[in-house]
């Protein structure tokens, strides 16, 4: 497939993120571009191969790799089969930098997308609409590229291959064991020993899958739990603390607060206004 579009820019500029261009080539020219580009690019491989030189390293880029190049960093990139078709879009917005950031793509770099499919489908709704040219198109491919950029972030950083994959199916009976029992005292000890692991990895695998130690998923859960009663109103914040595991109230009105910015009394406040 080769397709492409370079849409005019109108008010979607004051947006956050909005899109300058999108396309696919089945054969991706070869680019040399010593000043860089001047906005952000990703730039993924659906089929045939090519090579992406980046500080003085090249990287071969197959079905299923990715790049990422920010602006105005120095690159090249060429096919070496006879069909490398590659998808890209461009973009840019006063919040790239830290969306960017907090989905991993803080440089310029190549990595690998587990589950490309999904991402695709988002880009071609892009494209697509991007042709269309009416006025908030714009708009709606900003959402777009919103979406695709979350997606990537799960396709790239939730470690969908097989082989994480079975380290996941092998965390799946801690995490419905503290789904079950958030109520109680849990030890590390305890919870590594589901799995007959010890606690030191059982900590590195809970931050490979989750991104996250089993502790602050234990946290979550009693927080999540504690939003609902809440919200219910039959409960007084102390039995509330007690109920999702917590014996000292004033810790949990902490550990609460950490997670809501607001203290457990102050959301079934602004929940109950909210309510009526």
């Amino acid at each position: 497939m080769t397709d492409y579009c370079y849409p005019v820019i109108g008010d979607e500029v004051n947006l956050p993120l909005y899109l300058l261009g999108a396309g696919a080539r089945d054969q991706e020219f070869h680019f040399i571009r010593e000043d860089g580009y001047p906005n952000y690019q990703i730039i993924y491989c659906v089929r045939g191969s090519g090579v992406l030189r980046l500080n003085g390293t090249d990287t071969t880029i197959r079905d299923g790799d990715a790049f990422y190049l920010p602006p105005n960093v120095p690159h090249e990139y060429f096919p070496t089969d006879e069909i490398w078709e590659t998808h890209w879009l461009s973009f840019d917005g006063r919040e790239c930098r830290n969306i960017l950031e907090f989905i991993g793509l803080d440089k310029e770099k190549a990595f690998k997308i587990h589950d490309i499919n999904a991402v695709d489908a988002i880009f071609k709704k892009i494209l697509y609409l991007i042709k269309t040219n009416y006025y908030y198109s714009g708009f709606q491919c900003s959402a777009y590229l919103y979406q695709f950029l979350i997606e990537l972030n799960r396709a790239v950083n939730m470690q969908l291959g097989s082989k994480d994959g079975a380290k996941l199916n092998q965390l799946t009976p801690v995490i419905e064991y503290i789904d079950k029992n958030y109520s109680r005292d849990l030890t590390l000890a305890e919870l590594s020993g589901l799995i007959d692991l010890s606690p030191q990895y059982l900590c590195r695998l809970f931050k490979e899958c989750l991104n996250m130690r089993p502790f602050e998923y234990l946290a979550r859960k009693r927080v999540s739990k504690a939003k609902s009663l809440l919200l219910e109103n039959k409960l007084n914040v102390n039995e509330i603390a007690r109920s999702v595991g917590y014996n000292d109230c004033s810790y949990f009105c902490a550990v609460f607060k950490k997670h809501e910015m607001l203290s457990p009394a102050e959301f079934r406040s602004l929940h109950r206004k909210a309510g009526g």
